[in-house]
């Protein structure tokens, strides 16, 4: 659009060879920022564009499920700034979102791989990634079409569209038409991918009346259901809750035919029983707009290691969406709806409640011996279930002895319980955040005794720079007393890596500092890495294996960037080019030309600011870096910039690597008053087809622009040919001028156009200077 071409002119006008200051300590570690679309239908190839931050040309992409292959297939774009509209005033102050790169990619997903999330990382010589997210499905996926103004008409029930809110105040908006009455659902994923916005998302009928509004104020991502009638043609509308937007809210909306299950009672069950379950939905049972119950046969699967399955519910209005159902070898119980206190005799079981009232509690009672060690857990986020609970344990006099709230990553309580006395004991289930008082918001009261096991974690990556040795934190998480020395092994080091032999943990030890040394001669590479516990539980071998941590060869840096001035804030003229004078320090005896580019974490929304790649020639060590500052930003506010330096090396091996350093200080601009001004004199002017009309402008130049200046029309995105202008080369000395328009005798026309005009001087025959105004066009006919 207008802006993409605006910045494009300035890179290309800036284009030219200079050199910039960067204070660098390390390499800038590569991070994953969306992948566009999100993922694909299992079976199938996607093309996809990968958003990343500071990767280099040789980056490796590596997925941890080997049915899925994701591949760069093309060199990436520049630096993406973002396109306007930008915050001003208070909302200016805060970060801004890092600048990508998109990489053309491929993506190939097996025909057998399961629908879900998927893990990747990537890494290069200067460093390895935390995982980024793919999503398998198994419905039709339809691509968003970013630059359409009226809203993309999708196909047959089911679609899975995947798009994404890019700019500030954007609304995507989606049309389709019901086959048959009925309910339809709706389902968000965008924090599940890691994109960092929060949903709000509506659903109109053709007269405009709301038939779901639903807002993502929790950051879970949302769902909605709502009774469509046959024929009838919906709009659903969705943007970030509070307006934002950018290249990294990418998202998947799934619309599909039939109502969704809230709850389910029990929620769990044997693997290999078959037992009847209750779900509550809506319009489960007749496919009305309320709140209904159905009954049916479930056979729970056998499935080796899960703790659940996707169960897709028959109803009388068509297969509800995959809902999850629990595995669980305890003996499951259903309270009774409305009962608040239960005697629960028998333990270890699980029972499968709701809570009568908002804000309300349950009750249960039990009965404990000395030294028995319990594990009481109260699910609802893990079950889908809308409550927040925590959980308390009361003694006979009802003091409470022991209370949890949230785990670690979710609002779940577990509490690990080792009985001081036998006794009467009551557990409590408490929602706190009033979506109690109905069965369709429920939970999961597991008890059970805790068990000698143990658990293995580990960082997500870790970086060794080539011919020297890391430190990998390794930790074991013993449960319930156990204590027996645990035998550690690894496998898919990297070449040239390697660990000690024997890893072990002493008897009782958690904790165990892994040494991996590189050797001098390795590449620079990585690769997914396993570690592998094994000890033994009353007399019997238990194997855990961790996840995979992503271990990367790097490459010392081979520049150091500093700002001249350190960080000091120079004055710079509006709508022109601002040359930062920049110190390149050359280290370990590398001599050739360093790239300059923008690092992808700056600071505060710039409003435009920004600048292309600039090759500083071999030897330079001082040179003015080129940065356009347009005319719209404010003058109360500071604007930095902060670079990356580039460089090409061979590693031990004779590959070349890419390395890539940080500034650590910043370029600091306070704007002020333009150069130049190009203005309009009426805001709304009127044509009609096949006419030719003068438009007034006015241009007003500061005393020291003396420059040429061009002034041209710029309106990519109106159809090629329909409306015309000749650029002008107005006088010195001219404060009006009148570019002529000619219009297409085309009905297409016809209507509101905004027409943006440019003006473009050279200062000191290189360096931008520019002002845009924009004339809202009325197109008549005849």
């Amino acid at each position: 659009m207008r802006m993409k071409h605006f910045v494009a002119t300035c890179f290309a006008l800036l284009l030219t060879t200079v050199s910039l200051p960067h204070p660098v300590r390390a390499q800038v570690a590569p991070e994953i920022g969306y992948v566009l679309p999100s993922g694909g239908k299992a079976g199938t190839t996607v093309d996809v564009r990968i958003g990343g931050y500071d990767w280099t040309p040789d980056t490796q992409i590596l997925v941890h499920d080997p049915r899925v292959k994701l591949e760069i297939v093309g060199p990436p774009t520049g630096v993406l700034v973002p396109d306007p509209p930008y915050w001003f005033g208070a909302k200016a102050r805060g970060n801004d979102r890092p600048l990508p790169r998109e990489f053309p990619a491929k993506l190939t997903i097996a025909a057998d791989v399961p629908p879900g999330l998927v893990r990747f990382q990537i890494a290069n010589a200067n460093g390895a990634s935390p995982p980024g997210l793919l999503y398998v499905g198994n419905l039709p996926e339809v691509a968003e079409e970013q630059e359409r103004k009226s809203p993309q008409v999708l196909p047959a029930l089911p679609v899975a569209v995947t798009g994404r809110i890019q700019r500030i105040e954007e609304i995507d908006r989606y049309e389709f038409t019901a086959a048959q009455s009925g309910p339809i659902t709706i389902e968000l994923m965008a924090r599940r991918l890691s994109a960092p916005w929060n949903g709000l998302l509506r659903v109109h009928d053709p007269s405009g009346k709301l038939m779901s509004d639903k807002a993502d104020t929790e950051g879970r991502d949302l769902a909605a259901t709502f009774v469509a009638q046959s024929g009838v043609k919906y709009e659903i509308s969705l943007h970030d809750l509070d307006y934002a937007g950018d290249r990294s809210y990418v998202y998947r909306l799934a619309i599909t035919p039939g109502p969704r299950v809230l709850a389910a009672y029990p929620a769990a069950g044997k693997p290999g029983e078959t037992k009847e379950v209750e779900f509550v939905g809506l319009g489960l049972a007749s496919g009305a707009n309320q709140i209904e119950t159905l009954k049916k046969t479930v056979a729970f699967p056998a499935i080796p290691n899960a703790a659940t399955f996707d169960y897709v519910l028959e109803t009388p209005a068509g297969k509800a969406t995959p809902f999850a159902l629990g595995l669980s070898q305890l003996p499951e119980q259903v309270k009774a709806a409305g009962l608040q206190e239960m005697a629960l005799p028998q333990l270890p079981c699980a029972v499968t409640a709701s809570i009568a009232t908002r804000f309300g509690s349950d009750r249960y009672a039990v009965t404990l011996k000395k030294d028995e060690k319990w594990k009481f857990t109260a699910q609802a986020r893990a079950i889908g279930s809308p409550l927040d609970l925590d959980l308390a344990l009361l003694d006979a006099a009802g003091k409470e002895v022991v209370r949890s709230d949230d785990m670690p990553g979710t609002t779940d309580p577990l509490l690990n319980f080792t009985v001081p006395a036998d006794g009467a004991y009551t557990l409590v289930v408490t929602d706190w955040n009033g979506a109690s008082g109905g069965r369709d918001a429920n939970y999961r009261l597991a008890i059970e005794p805790q068990l000698e096991d143990f658990a293995i974690t580990l960082p997500t990556q870790l970086a060794i720079p080539i011919g020297t040795a890391a430190k990998l934190p390794l930790k074991i998480e013993r449960q319930a007393g156990f204590k027996a020395p645990i035998a550690i092994t690894v496998a898919g080091l990297p070449p040239g890596v390697t660990v000690p032999p024997d890893l072990k943990l002493a008897e009782g030890a958690v904790d165990l500092a892994v040494d991996l040394t590189s050797a001098a001669d390795a590449a620079a590479t990585a690769s997914l890495v396993t570690f592998t516990a094994v000890s033994t539980i009353n007399g019997q071998a238990v194997t855990r294996t961790s996840s995979p941590v992503l271990i990367a060869t790097t490459m010392k840096p081979r520049v150091k960037l500093t700002p001249e001035g350190l960080d000091d804030v120079r004055k710079v003229h509006r709508g022109s080019t601002y040359l930062a004078p920049v110190f390149v320090d050359r280290l370990e005896g590398y001599q050739g030309e360093v790239l300059l580019e923008m690092t992808a974490k700056q600071q505060r929304h710039r409003q435009g600011m920004a600048s292309g790649e600039f090759t500083v020639p071999a030897g330079d060590r001082r040179i003015e870096y080129p940065i356009f500052v347009p005319e719209w930003m404010e003058t109360t506010k500071t604007s930095r910039m902060i670079l990356n330096g580039a460089v090409k090396v061979p590693d031990p091996k004779g590959n070349v690597r890419t390395l890539l350093s940080r500034m650590e200080l910043r370029i600091g601009v306070l704007p002020e008053g333009a150069l130049m001004k190009l203005g309009h004199v009426e805001k709304e002017i009127t044509g009609q087809i096949g006419s030719e009309l003068a438009v007034p402008l006015t241009l007003s130049r500061a005393a020291e622009l003396r420059e040429e200046v061009r002034v041209e029309l710029v309106a990519p995105e109106l159809p090629a040919g329909l409306i015309s202008a000749a650029p002008l080369m107005p006088k010195s000395d001219a404060a009006s001028i009148s570019p002529m328009l000619k219009l297409a005798n085309d009905l297409q026309l016809i209507g509101e156009h905004p027409l943006t005009f440019r003006a473009t001087a050279l200062k000191d025959g290189k360096w931008p200077v520019i002002s845009e105004t924009t004339v809202l066009l009325v197109v008549k006919t005849k």
